[in-house]
């Protein structure tokens, strides 16, 4: 039905690749031009870092599979998923998250999984949240429930990219809490979705309010990462 659905969605609003912008076949995610030229780079799946810091830094996650590094057509692809409803960028790469996920053995252990949250106001604006999108993609990939009543989102003075990396952690450290009324999870191990990790922090201090509720161990799913130190003066 999914298929037919999007066959005929492409007749209203042709298919575009996520990546360049080009019309392409309704039934593909991307050009094979862009495929190709997709970036690739290692990340440590502890602290979800290209250039690991996991003897100077600390996050209260146990542990960060990322996918892509967040440059060049990749980073297109997720500015695109953030404001333009670019969902091919989510649905062609959480294939890849998914697998790298698998090759941890994270499924195997992990019960649910949920996404850091947006504000009310900032989801009325745009109409959905990204890491919502990323974290149901992966519940049907990995066969885990959904859950996104874990974790709620203040209001913050500052859009966390015209922040630099210490703006970043501060804000984050008030920017999250736990919901009056949601599932317990104690002794449960959480998936935490997101678009990006750049500094840790919003991935840290979700996963902080998470085991604050009981969760005893949090892996995070990211589709991209930035490729500098965290400790750099990063405004993106």
């Amino acid at each position: 039905m999914s298929r037919i659905a999007d066959f005929v969605c492409d007749l209203v609003f042709p298919n575009r690749c996520p990546f360049c912008d080009r019309f392409i076949p309704w039934n593909f995610l991307c050009c094979p031009e862009c495929r190709e030229k997709l970036e690739t780079a290692d990340f440590c799946p502890t602290c979800g870092m290209a250039a690991c810091v996991c003897g100077t830094a600390e996050f209260s996650y146990d542990s960060c599979a990322v996918a892509r590094p967040y440059t060049g057509l990749v980073r297109e692809g997720i500015l695109r998923l953030k404001y333009n409803r670019g969902f091919n960028a989510a649905k062609l790469i959480c294939t890849e998250l998914s697998e790298k996920l698998k090759s941890l053995d994270i499924p195997n252990s992990a019960d649910l999984i949920t996404a850091v949250p947006m504000t009310k106001s900032r989801r009325r604006s745009t109409g959905y949240n990204q890491a919502e999108y990323i974290a149901k993609l992966l519940s049907k990939s990995l066969g885990l429930p959904l859950d996104f009543k874990l974790i709620g989102k203040n209001k913050t003075a500052s859009a966390q990219h015209k922040l630099s990396a210490e703006e970043r952690r501060e804000a984050a450290k008030s920017a999250y809490f736990a919901p009056k009324s949601h599932a317990d999870i104690s002794g449960k191990t959480v998936i935490l979705c997101d678009d990006i990790i750049t500094t840790g922090s919003t991935l840290s201090e979700c996963a902080a309010v998470l085991k604050a509720e009981g969760a005893s161990r949090v892996c995070c799913a990211v589709l991209s990462g930035t490729l500098l130190s965290p400790d750099k003066n990063i405004k993106e």
